[in-house]
C-alpha cells in the first residue's frame, strides 16, 4: 500500500523545534508540534511527512424492520523510510496501506471482516490535496468538506457491502491539551488526534443478496504521528461511547508490559456542545471482570469491562458497564489479532444509556507497526 505523490502542499507545516522536542524523529518523520494551527478542510487529508496515519470509523446501524449492525472501516497509511527498497523499482515507494473492513449482524449474530494490504499505487491511495482514502473498491471521501458530508462504500468478501453517507452532527474534536495526544513518555510519541464523535448516518447494508436500509450513528477518528507507542507496551484497550442525552467519551488503557496502565491512558469527557474534559488514570478505573475466550486465536478479551469515574454533570461517583451485542467480534487476521466490536453501555442499574465500540489489541500476541 503505497501512493506515489508530489508533495507540493505542505498541510501541516514544519514549526521551529520546541525546547525538547525534536523537529523530526530519528528516522527522518515530522514530529506533531503542540499549539500547531491546522488548516481545515485539508487537514483531514493525508500526511505523507508522518510515519503513521489512520481514519478510523465505528457505527451503530439500524434497519427499518429493526435488526441491528454495527460497522468498522479502518484505512491505515504506514510510512517507511525509502532506502529500505531497491532504488528505482516499483519498490521503492515508501507508502503502505492496510485496511480493515468489519460487519457485525447482530439479527444473524455473524461477524464478518476483511483485510487488505498494498503499497500505494493503482489499488491504494490517500489524497494529500482532498479528502479521499481508497482501497480497491473501499472508499471514503467527501465532495466537499468532510465537517459536512462523507461517504462509505465498504464490502467483505462478495456477500456483504454497505454504502453509508455520514453527516456530522457535532463539531470537530482535536484531543490533547496543548493540540496534541501523548501515548508516552518519549517527546515524539504524539499524534494530531482529530474525531467527529457523532455522525448522522443512512444508507444501505447488503447481506447475501438482501438489502437493507439502515439510519444511525457513527464515530470517526483521524490520527496523524511519526511515534505512537513505548516500546514496552504490550497493548491498549480503547472505547467509545455515545450517551443516549448527547455526551461521549473516548477512554484508553495503555497496558506496560507487566499489565499495568501507563501513566499516559486517558478518559475524556465530551459534552454535547464539544468540549471537553480529561481525566487522568488515577481519576478512573477500567475493571476487566469478564473474559471471553476466542475459539479461533485462544486469546482471552476482557471484552465486557466496567468503567468508574465522576460523572461532571452530577459530580457524583459513576460506573458504566459495556456489554457486547455478540461475543465472536475478533479480527484474526495473518499478522495481527484483535478483538474490536459494538454494544451496548449500561448504568449500575442495569439500564441501557448508550452505545459503544471497544477495541481490545495485545491479547492475541505481540502488537507490530505503531512504535
Amino acid at each position: 500500500m503505497k501512493f506515489f505523490i508530489v508533495f507540493t502542499l505542505c498541510l501541516l507545516p514544519a514549526l521551529p523545534a520546541l525546547p525538547g522536542i525534536p523537529e523530526r524523529t530519528e528516522e527522518g518523520f515530522l514530529v506533531p508540534r503542540p499549539n500547531a494551527e491546522l488548516s481545515f478542510p485539508r487537514a483531514h487529508a493525508a500526511h505523507p511527512e508522518y510515519k503513521i496515519e489512520w481514519w478510523y470509523l465505528t457505527g451503530h446501524l439500524f434497519a427499518e424492520n429493526g435488526r441491528r449492525f454495527g460497522y468498522q472501516a479502518t484505512f491505515f497509511r504506514y510510512a517507511r523510510r525509502p532506502e529500505t527498497a531497491a532504488p528505482g523499482s516499483s519498490f521503492a515507494n515508501a507508502q503502505l496501506h492496510l485496511t480493515h473492513m468489519a460487519l457485525t449482524d447482530t439479527g444473524a449474530e455473524e461477524f464478518h471482516y476483511e483485510s487488505r494490504f498494498h503499497r500505494a499505487g493503482w489499488n491504494a491511495r490517500a489524497a494529500t490535496d482532498h479528502f479521499l482514502v481508497r482501497h480497491g473498491n473501499w472508499r471514503l471521501h467527501s465532495a466537499g468538506d468532510p465537517a459536512e458530508e462523507m461517504r462509505l462504500t465498504a464490502s467483505v468478501g462478495s456477500e456483504v457491502a454497505w454504502d453509508l453517507r455520514l453527516r456530522p452532527a457535532k463539531e470537530l474534536v482535536r484531543f490533547g491539551p496543548d493540540g496534541t495526544s501523548r501515548k508516552g513518555p518519549d517527546p515524539t510519541a504524539r499524534s494530531y488526534y482529530l474525531s467527529f464523535t457523532r455522525i448522522d448516518t443512512t444508507g444501505t447494508v447488503s447481506i447475501g443478496g438482501r438489502e437493507f436500509r439502515v439510519t444511525g450513528s457513527s464515530w470517526m477518528d483521524h490520527e496523524i504521528a511519526s511515534r505512537q507507542l513505548d516500546p514496552d507496551y504490550e497493548g491498549w484497550d480503547w472505547i467509545a461511547i455515545q450517551f443516549d442525552d448527547g455526551w461521549e467519551i473516548k477512554a484508553y488503557l495503555l497496558r506496560e508490559a507487566d499489565g499495568t496502565p501507563s501513566p499516559f491512558s486517558a478518559l475524556i469527557w465530551i459534552s454535547p456542545e464539544g468540549k471537553t474534559r480529561y481525566v487522568a488514570v488515577e481519576g478512573f478505573t477500567w475493571n476487566k471482570d469478564q473474559v471471553w475466550q476466542s475459539p479461533h486465536s485462544g486469546a482471552r478479551y476482557p471484552n465486557a469491562p466496567v468503567l468508574a469515574t465522576i460523572d461532571p454533570r452530577s459530580g457524583a461517583a459513576t460506573e458504566f458497564r459495556f456489554r457486547p451485542v455478540i461475543e465472536d467480534q475478533e479480527l484474526n487476521l495473518p499478522g495481527t489479532t484483535y478483538w474490536e466490536g459494538a454494544g451496548n453501555v449500561h448504568d449500575a442499574d442495569g439500564n441501557q444509556i448508550g452505545r459503544a465500540y471497544l477495541e481490545l489489541v495485545g491479547y492475541a500476541g505481540p502488537i507490530e507497526g505503531l512504535r
